[in-house]
């Protein structure tokens, strides 16, 4: 009896058994997603994506699928963007997805991590971006936003959204509540030989090539990459951008 009562003693002043270090989150903040955007010219895959917290020991694995040339497909962008034209990032639900946790938490990770590949030249890369103390505050506040419907609802900035360039750079907003909040550009962290499931240049030779002939079929070319455009962004008119 002596023992158990000695550890729930314990357990009490490290602040609980199972939740050390435990962030407390609200339960209203929604799980943090990731949303992909690119280039319709400089289309890119992404083969592996998580988030780490170290503090709270905790790897969470991000959904991904290989479709990225039909999600990037001009025609298709088009079509919820008309005004776009294939060489900026277009930040639109419609036009990038969301790909949500395997296991969802809405305690925001330390760091995400994204291994990529540039479908237009086969180069791969590793991203990571830091998630500051001064994003996640941003991430847990509550706001609100008034629906198309006209109903004001309480809503949070709970997703990353990741703008690739086709020179292995990495646009970052937080996308939440009718907007996008620019965050950071990073560079890769690495650019290793092979993309995370082993594939090299080689395996990619079927996409560079279908690559090449959205380009021709759209009548414009790649090189030299014309970075006053790949750096437009384009979004629809419900949204804003700060």
């Amino acid at each position: 009896m002596k023992t158990i009562i000695s550890i729930v003693l314990l357990c009490l002043l490290l602040g609980g058994c199972s939740g050390i270090n435990k962030e407390r989150v609200p339960d209203e903040v929604p799980d943090w997603t990731v949303a992909y955007a690119m280039p319709s010219f400089y289309p890119v895959r992404v083969t592996k994506a998580y988030g780490i917290n170290k503090k709270e020991d905790w790897t969470s694995i991000l959904h991904t699928h290989s479709q990225f040339m039909t999600v990037s497909g001009l025609k298709r962008v088009k079509e919820f963007l008309p005004n776009y034209d294939g060489y900026g990032l277009p930040l639109s639900f419609a036009t990038m997805g969301g790909y949500r946790q395997v296991k969802y938490t809405n305690h925001l990770p330390d760091r995400v991590v994204l291994y990529w590949t540039s479908l237009f030249d086969a180069k791969f890369y590793i991203t990571e971006l830091n998630v500051t103390p001064k994003m996640k505050a941003l991430m847990y506040q509550k706001q609100n936003r008034i629906e198309s419907d006209g109903i004001n609802r309480s809503c949070y900035q709970s997703q990353f959204d990741f703008g690739f360039l086709p020179n292995g750079q990495v646009k970052v907003w937080l996308e939440g509540c009718g907007k996008y909040t620019y965050v950071t550009e990073l560079s890769p962290i690495a650019t290793p030989n092979t993309d995370y499931n082993g594939s090299a240049y080689s395996d990619y030779n079927q996409k560079k090539n279908r690559v090449s002939h959205r380009a021709k079929e759209a009548n414009v070319t790649l090189v030299p990459i014309p970075w006053d455009k790949v750096n437009t962004v384009y979004t629809s008119k419900a949204y804003t951008i700060n």
